[in-house]
């Protein structure tokens, strides 16, 4: 039986074709979005409506569970534990960009089934709705940062007999303009993983305890309790700092703060300054996370519209 001109053959596509096509269809999605950012805006406006609704402190909540833990963690250090570095309250300060990303998947992985009423009777790009909830969570940290800044300032006017080392205005150098990549990189992880999480936790509404359980242990796998010359000093320092997270933070404190003189049963440990080599591979995960999550989840967003 032979086919008619009205059911045509479809040919499989080569290789070429296919990667071709995906190409189009990943630039169409970002010219789609990129169309509907009064939409995001609103969004954002929305979200930090309702999480602030009749309430007095309003943005200053942001600041207070970080602010809680920087200033436990100090009396624990100065008073309980012997702290292996000086001025450890400063140092501390790294814990805002750490309190970014956690936050950040964590709302990330509930944007759509947190949205599952707007998505199954408006369209609009889905993809979206991960970016609003990531925005909004930029902007509580620009006022983390904003005030980490004012802090470094405040301790650097005290005087000469409280003065903190490696506060400012004395160590102002020109790596403090690294924070904008670092932040930026951040953000392109923060993006990428909250993408894949939110496809994830459609169709396994386990995966939002899972992830919530997994931060509060990466907590500790992240040198912020304890400086990366230790872990230098212990020799896993090649491998620990493939994590992307470590690597980016490591990199911003070092942006903002001088290397601290940290000591291990009275013995100096060599300085570590800004690690460039897994910064940059920090920078190039972040990018592939985030191309494999936008394709992921452009890949199955309909079939996440039909399971909501």
């Amino acid at each position: 039986m032979s086919l008619s001109a009205s059911h045509p053959v479809q040919a499989f596509d080569s290789p070429t074709s296919q990667s071709s096509s995906e190409r189009e269809t990943a630039m169409s999605s970002l010219a789609e979005i990129w169309r509907f950012r009064p939409l995001i805006l609103e969004l954002v406006r929305r979200d930090l409506k309702l999480r602030y609704k009749n309430s007095i402190g309003g943005i200053a909540w942001s600041l207070l569970n970080p602010l809680m833990q920087i200033a436990v963690i100090t009396v624990l250090m100065k008073f309980i534990l012997p702290t292996p570095v000086k001025d450890y309250s400063a140092y501390l300060f790294i814990l805002f960009l750490w309190n970014f990303f956690q936050v950040s998947l964590a709302d990330g992985c509930v944007a759509i089934v947190n949205n599952a009423t707007l998505v199954r009777k408006v369209y609009f790009p889905r993809a979206i709705l991960p970016l609003a909830t990531l925005l909004g969570n930029l902007f509580h940290f620009a006022i983390a940062f904003a005030f980490t800044i004012l802090y470094f300032f405040v301790l650097g006017t005290y005087p000469s007999h409280l003065f903190v080392n490696g506060v400012y205005p004395g160590p102002l150098r020109p790596e403090i303009f690294l924070v904008l990549p670092v932040i930026f990189f951040m953000i392109v992880l923060c993006l990428g993983f909250s993408l894949i999480l939110a496809y994830l936790n459609v169709f396994y509404e386990d995966v939002r305890f899972i992830v919530t359980a997994l931060l509060q242990l990466f907590f500790y796998a992240v040198p912020i309790l304890y400086p990366i010359e230790q872990v230098k000093a212990k020799g896993v320092y090649d491998i620990y700092m493939l994590n992307p997270v470590a690597a980016l933070l490591v990199t911003y404190q070092r942006a903002l703060l001088l290397p601290p003189t940290v000591t291990q049963k009275g013995v100096q440990l060599p300085a570590v300054g800004v690690p460039w080599g897994y910064f940059s591979l920090a920078c190039v995960v972040s990018t592939c996370v985030l191309g494999v999550g936008f394709l992921l989840f452009e890949h199955y967003k309909w079939e996440m519209v039909e399971r909501l």
